[in-house]
């Protein structure tokens, strides 16, 4: 029997039925034991450039997949 490893974020809920008991007590006792591991990010100094302007990249966006529409629809 393989491996299976689901990396969620914290702040995404997931739900999943396990009907097999002894799955579900040794994903318990794991979870349990092990913290979470915790990797490092880089900050991103481009992602916080637009923090104050949501409006300017929501024109954007709309601006660019307006474009990637008209260029594709020609195909």
């Amino acid at each position: 029997m393989g491996t299976i490893t689901i990396k969620v974020p914290q702040n995404i809920q997931v739900e999943y039925e396990i009907d097999n008991v002894s799955v579900v007590n040794q994903l318990l006792e794991q979870l349990a034991t092990e913290p979470p591991a915790r990797r490092q990010v880089k900050p991103d100094r481009l992602l916080g450039l637009f923090a104050e302007d949501a409006e300017l990249l929501d024109e954007i966006t709309t601006d660019l997949m307006q474009t990637r529409e008209d260029r594709f629809d020609n195909f």
